[in-house]
């Protein structure tokens, strides 16, 4: 027998969730809906200023020569987007050397350039609490003298956070993201606060998988965050389709591993007098059951108060033989369809679910 593991409940749905930068055609409340195909994005496009540049105390030196030594610029330490950090590099710069200085970002290559007022260096091989990493400069090789440098990479941010306050302390057991783009290179975590996003007091990072990333955890508070480090997408956003915060159900018994699937595809199809075809593809989906050959009384309450919340209407998700840690390749994104029962004898009974992949 095969334990599987059901998530019903989504706390992330009940609490007030803001990001650190939203298209306004993609904002962070679309990771609250059920279709997982209408997701949240970072701020993206021409005019836009782009997404989060985090400047901490860790990255935050220039090192560059106007041909009398090395001169270091510290910017501010603070959160910026790519209009306001292009003002702060130019500020910083100027105010340790003598040129003047413009900072622009290109909204078509994603690379920062700073151009001065004559020839200079900028010293990548200075790395101690560089920005260079941040801003895209990342060969460690010092340019040559010249009035212009284009980044060396993309940015399209340092980082990004989608937040979560449930209103209350809640116990965390399952994180799923369903539905992104981001790259295999990208860091996902989840982030636990003490407090309003402040006082960061414990983490969990998340394996990366192409489709679904999910992680089982264990935790307990009211302000959760998923932090996501992408800056070299080349999407130039980062997006999330359905965002998952909830506790787990795991009956006692597990499922018959004798189980139908089939897969449908709901496409319309008609064909002229000649036989020619026309079509109009749909999304594919599987429908599939667990058959249980008993459940306790206990589990079958919890089966009940499952139903009565998600019926056949409301999505949720399950996980078949679940891993104690990373989630992100078995976690399915269902409905029920169907779930008969048969009694054995006395408190106990047998159950068939049915289940269907969401579109």
């Amino acid at each position: 027998m095969s334990k599987l593991l059901i998530s019903y409940v989504n706390d992330w749905d009940a609490g007030t969730v803001t990001a650190s930068s939203e298209h306004p055609s993609f904002p962070a409340i679309n990771t609250q809906q059920r279709w997982y195909k209408k997701p949240w994005r970072s701020k993206y496009g021409a005019g836009s200023s782009w997404g989060l540049f985090r400047i901490t105390a860790a990255k935050c030196k220039i090192y560059f020569d106007e041909g009398g030594g090395t001169l270091t610029a510290t910017l501010t330490v603070g959160d910026y987007d790519t209009t306001t950090i292009c003002a702060e590099i130019k500020a910083q710069m100027e105010t340790a050397g003598t040129l003047t200085y413009t900072v622009t970002y290109n909204d078509a290559t994603n690379l920062f350039t700073i151009a001065g007022s004559g020839a200079f260096v900028l010293e990548l091989t200075g790395t101690v609490n560089a920005a260079w990493n941040a801003l895209g400069w990342t060969s460690g090789v010092d340019t040559g003298s010249a009035a212009s440098h284009d980044a060396e990479e993309i940015r399209i941010h340092t980082e990004e956070y989608i937040y979560c306050n449930y209103g209350s302390v809640k116990t965390i057991e399952d994180l799923i993201i369903k539905n992104h783009n981001l790259q295999s290179t990208a860091i996902v975590t989840a982030c636990y606060y003490s407090d309003a996003f402040i006082t960061l007091v414990a983490t969990d990072v998340f394996t990366w998988h192409a489709e679904t990333i999910g992680q089982r955890v264990s935790r307990s508070y009211q302000y959760v965050a998923y932090k996501i480090e992408d800056p070299d997408n080349p999407d130039g956003f980062v997006e999330i389709g359905r965002a998952w915060a909830g506790s787990e159900f795991i009956p006692y018994y597990g499922f018959n591993p004798e189980h139908s699937s089939e897969r449908k595809d709901p496409s319309l199809t008609s064909s002229s007098d000649d036989g020619q075809e026309s079509s109009v593809r749909r999304s594919h989906y599987r429908e599939w059951d667990y058959a249980f050959d008993a459940i306790t009384p206990a589990d079958r309450i919890t089966f009940a108060t499952m139903f009565s919340v998600v019926g056949n209407t409301l999505p949720f998700f399950i996980v078949e033989a679940p891993a104690a840690d990373d989630i992100g390749t078995t976690a399915q994104y269902v409905k029920f369809m169907e779930w008969p029962e048969d009694h054995l004898a006395g408190a106990y009974w047998k159950m068939k679910l049915s289940v269907r992949s969401e579109r």
